[in-house]
């Protein structure tokens, strides 16, 4: 015969694997619908977050929400390792931080990556003109090595800087100090702060519950490159808590005095005096309080 050809019995035409393509459409467009809708929720209070931060560093608008959220995001800290402190060292912080006792209660609710703010245990307008007044003294009382005006991060509010006089021998700064352009921190309308300390003085600092890390205060991973002072932001920047009583008011000059000393390099940093007046007021508002 021409064509001997040996049939195999009970053969079946090859079939398609089955594929996404393949799956029931009406069950993949519910899908895809519940994904969009639960993205679009996601970004509606997300902006409306970053908008109730108030003014900061990125542009106060849609632009500004964009950039956080979708640039910055994924090179930060996640929320739950704004106190973690493996990367510090264990040793070489002031006996001044070693000292200082534990902050008492729970900490503050922090949102937000840029801006960063404080939520709640907010003190009251008094205590934020006393803390600008804190800062204004310090200035007085170490002339030569820091100066005070507005941020240049967060461009609205008033901040510390190293004075430029030491800023013009950079070989004699810390790499923070230089790559931050001399700023050692701001304050904010809530009355927290930015600062940077010493990284063994961080470690301390978080973990007797006075400051957490600011989102960006970190080094990249290996698989980032290692990258530091990305978004020019150093690994030990904190945002330090409001202070809500005079006690706290006090370990806000140690904690300034720290930061001062990091930044300028200069063990002789002067500690702000001391101011009573009006914080009684504050006192009682804080024992009177449910």
């Amino acid at each position: 015969m021409d064509n001997d050809i040996y049939i195999l019995p009970n053969v079946t035409e090859p079939q398609p694997t089955s594929s996404f393509l393949s799956f029931p459409p009406v069950p993949v467009a519910a899908a895809l619908i519940v994904s969009l809708v639960w993205f679009a929720y996601w970004c509606i209070q997300d902006y409306r977050l970053f908008i109730s931060l108030g003014r900061g560093g990125p542009p106060h608008n849609i632009y500004g929400w964009i950039l956080t959220s979708f640039i910055v995001r994924p090179f930060t800290l996640a929320d739950r390792d704004t106190k973690w402190t493996g990367d510090y060292p264990d040793t070489g912080a002031h006996k001044e931080i070693l000292a200082l006792p534990n902050r008492e209660g729970e900490r503050p609710i922090v949102k937000g990556i840029a801006p960063q703010r404080q939520f709640s245990q907010r003190p009251t307008a008094e205590m934020n003109a006393r803390v600008l007044s804190l800062f204004a003294s310090i200035v007085l009382k170490n002339p030569n090595l820091l100066e005070q005006k507005l941020s240049s991060l967060e461009k609205h509010n008033i901040a510390l800087f190293v004075h430029p006089t030491l800023l013009s021998r950079p070989h004699n700064l810390p790499e923070t100090a230089v790559m931050s352009k001399g700023e050692l921190g701001h304050i904010h309308g809530d009355t927290s702060m930015h600062l940077y300390f010493s990284p063994a003085d961080a470690k301390v600092i978080i973990e007797k519950g006075w400051a957490e890390r600011h989102r960006c205060a970190r080094t990249q991973p290996w698989w980032f490159g290692g990258k530091k002072y990305m978004w020019k932001i150093g690994d030990s920047f904190l945002i330090v808590y409001a202070p809500r009583d005079e006690h706290e008011f006090d370990v806000l000059r140690t904690l300034l005095r720290a930061s001062a000393r990091f930044m300028t390099n200069d063990e002789t940093v002067v500690e702000p005096p001391r101011d009573d007046t009006g914080l009684k007021n504050e006192d009682t508002r804080r024992k009177s309080a449910p």
